[in-house]
């Protein structure tokens, strides 16, 4: 982990309290699962310390806390705020509740400098484009939109779709199915609706009226598992995952995540 660290200048020591705070809270697995996708978010944002973001989609608010002990001014928005209140009075951050797909955001044009958009379009069941348009609403003018999001051609998703269709067999197991169909309500966007490669996300940024700026495909969730415990612990598994990891690392668009910056 320190070497991913130190690779993306980011600090080590505000890494560590959150990673401190995240197990106090009893979200040690999470942070640790997606510790590389958060290195990597802030390494996109390097040089914007003191900036105004909005973080849309906040819990656990891991990345939140990254935010605000780096410097940032953070203001929130989520589905359900409420259930992590005592971290957001902890931090300072005014969190708001709000339906992206139902409402507009409850701010005036131009607000703020950064909209931090991370593993959340993938859940949205209607085209993105509103939404992505009224988050160039809230963006001042040459401020940026930073989007994370699940790469529809990781390697390892795609060769599981593959040996599914030799096997003649559904897409998706009979416990995905299951669970979706038993998603109703919002409890629906716990789930991905649909997840996209480079071009399509990019092209969803332009036509909602944004400049992309960099297209990075980035390899967070295939560093996980492969420390240097883990060898003597699980080593089939590193084994696995090394396998995967330096396929991605040789060919980066099947790597496991796709990071977008754009200018308003």
């Amino acid at each position: 982990m320190m070497v991913n660290i130190r690779h993306h200048m980011i600090n080590s020591t505000t890494f560590h309290e959150v990673q401190r705070s995240a197990a106090a809270d009893g979200k040690a697995d999470y942070f640790r699962l997606h510790r590389y996708r958060f290195a990597a978010m802030l390494a996109a944002m390097q040089g914007s310390a003191g900036a105004s973001v909005l973080e849309v989609g906040v819990t656990p608010g891991h990345f939140t806390e990254l935010l605000v002990r780096s410097g940032f001014q953070v203001t929130g928005l989520d589905l359900d705020p409420a259930r992590r209140q005592a971290l957001w009075a902890r931090l300072g951050v005014t969190v708001h509740q709000a339906h992206l797909e139902r409402e507009p955001l409850p701010f005036a044009d131009g607000m703020f400098d950064w909209l931090v958009f991370s593993e959340v379009i993938e859940h949205l069941v209607y085209s993105p484009l509103p939404v992505l348009r009224e988050f160039r609403r809230v963006l001042r003018p040459g401020g940026h939109l930073l989007i994370s999001t699940p790469n529809e051609l990781y390697a390892k998703s795609r060769l599981r779709l593959i040996l599914r269709a030799l096997l003649w067999q559904s897409l998706s197991t009979r416990a995905e199915f299951r669970h979706q169909m038993r998603l109703e309500g919002e409890a629906r966007y716990t789930t991905h609706a649909r997840t996209y490669t480079m071009a399509e996300l990019t092209w969803l940024v332009e036509q909602a009226g944004f400049k992309v700026l960099q297209r990075r495909y980035e390899a967070p969730w295939e560093q996980v598992g492969l420390e240097a415990e883990r060898l003597r612990t699980h080593p089939l598994r590193f084994l696995v995952k090394g396998a995967f990891a330096a396929l991605t690392a040789t060919l980066p668009p099947t790597r496991s995540m796709l990071l977008v910056v754009a200018q308003a």
